[in-house]
């Protein structure tokens, strides 16, 4: 790919065998949850960490909440699924229809191009071949942004522009009295954190995660 951006995963393969929203069955978006908590266990480098955990269990609870067992998505669980490139087998049509609600939303253009976002807004076109020829449009200016070598790329550009890449502290100036107020509670949830991850159900876990990437290795 042209214009590369190391934070995003370019050719990720993807997995055929998640069901995508909106859900015909309620094993469908049961399976769908726990394979968005999986991958996020999966990604997570920690003992697991403390953050991997809550969002684990918030992902559960969001399923057995309201609206949480019905055809679509949470928001809760969308967020995640773009923030971590969840690699279901998403279609630039698949993904479109569930962005659809968003400003700025990719658009099919009825000629197999897709166009997305505002000010700048970007236009994707099919290469031959596959992959795509993307173009950024800014302020009246149109200039070649990206050539996309797979067809699945586009959907981790999608999933790269609408995530929230700063969420409040990251890249944040972060209020200092209540980060140093905050400083000694941190320090005895961290130290409390440390003794729950040699629990065995967490170096079970810890080993079974290797095993399980070691063993999906190309």
């Amino acid at each position: 790919m042209s214009n590369t951006d190391a934070s995003v995963p370019w050719g990720r393969p993807a997995v055929d065998s998640i069901p995508l929203p909106p859900f015909g069955t309620a094993e469908e978006r049961t399976r769908f949850t726990r394979a968005l908590q999986l991958h996020v266990a999966l990604v997570d480098d920690g003992a697991p960490s403390l953050a991997a955990k809550v969002l684990a269990e918030a992902l559960g609870s969001g399923r057995r909440g309201p609206g949480g067992g019905g055809p679509d998505l949470t928001p809760l669980e969308l967020t995640v699924a773009l923030a971590t490139y969840f690699p279901a087998p998403w279609t630039p049509a698949a993904l479109a229809a569930v962005l659809a609600d968003r400003h700025g939303a990719p658009r099919d253009l009825g000629d197999g191009s897709w166009n997305w976002g505002y000010d700048p807004d970007f236009t994707a076109v099919p290469r031959e071949g596959g992959g795509w020829e993307v173009e950024r449009h800014e302020r009246g200016s149109r200039r070649p942004f990206a050539t996309l070598e797979r067809d699945g790329d586009l959907v981790l550009m999608w999933m790269d522009h609408v995530r929230t890449s700063f969420a409040y502290p990251y890249g944040w100036r972060a209020e200092a009295a209540v980060a140093d107020a905050l400083a000694e509670p941190v320090r005895a949830v961290r130290r409390a954190h440390a003794a729950d991850a040699g629990r065995p159900y967490l170096v079970n876990w810890r080993a079974e995660r290797e095993r399980f990437l070691d063993e999906g290795r190309a």
